[in-house]
């Protein structure tokens, strides 16, 4: 038995050793392994925060790009909105004019804005009541002093206007209100406005 003892010993001891050198070198490569996916995911992990970083920066760009653009448009609308205010004063400082200045205003505008001579003159109810038989007279003399026809007449209809006037020879109209001819100069000069008002 002495012998099989010293087999199995052998055996036993042989098989530890084996085992032994299988488990270092299973340990060896385990730890390899490790170093290899802890790399990789020190790796991913940097990447992933690098791409995070990246996202957050485009988010803030848009975001920003977007609050800028937001900011311009509020500063438009306030200043359109001051343009509007300029010009409606303009309109009420027209019509605000002394008697004598608005009745030429008036007469020049039509004898300005016509054509042939024969339009009729609509005014406001209380233009027309107003002055409608000076502007028509005055009008027609500034025709005549140009040598043009000066027989322009005033309408029995009014116009439901701002003020101003408009003008008509048969179908056609010729819009003299103060709110057109205002819209005409706002295109005109809206550009040097803006600089008077926001300089």
């Amino acid at each position: 038995m002495d012998g099989i003892d010293k087999i199995t010993a052998r055996i036993r001891s042989n098989a530890k050793a084996e085992s032994d050198a299988v488990i270092a070198e299973a340990k060896l490569e385990v730890e390899e392994m490790l170093k290899v996916y802890e790399k990789e995911a020190v790796k991913q992990a940097e990447e992933t925060a690098r791409r995070g970083e990246l996202k957050a920066a485009e988010h803030y760009n848009r975001r920003e790009a977007i609050a800028e653009l937001e900011a311009r448009k509020k500063v438009l609308e306030a200043k359109q909105e001051m343009l509007d205010i300029a010009f409606n004063r303009v309109t009420k400082a027209i019509t605000s004019l002394p008697v004598d200045m608005y009745i030429e205003f008036l007469s020049r505008l039509a004898a300005r804005n016509s054509r042939t001579g024969i339009e009729q003159v609509l005014l406001t109810k209380d233009d027309r009541e107003k002055y409608g038989a000076q502007v028509l007279l005055l009008a027609n003399g500034l025709l005549a002093a140009e040598e043009k026809h000066a027989g322009m007449s005033l309408s029995d209809e009014t116009a439901d206007i701002d003020g101003g006037l408009i003008l008509r020879d048969g179908d056609v109209e010729v819009n003299c209100t103060i709110g057109v001819i205002l819209q005409l100069i706002r295109e005109e000069i809206s550009g040097e406005v803006a600089n008077v008002l926001f300089s």
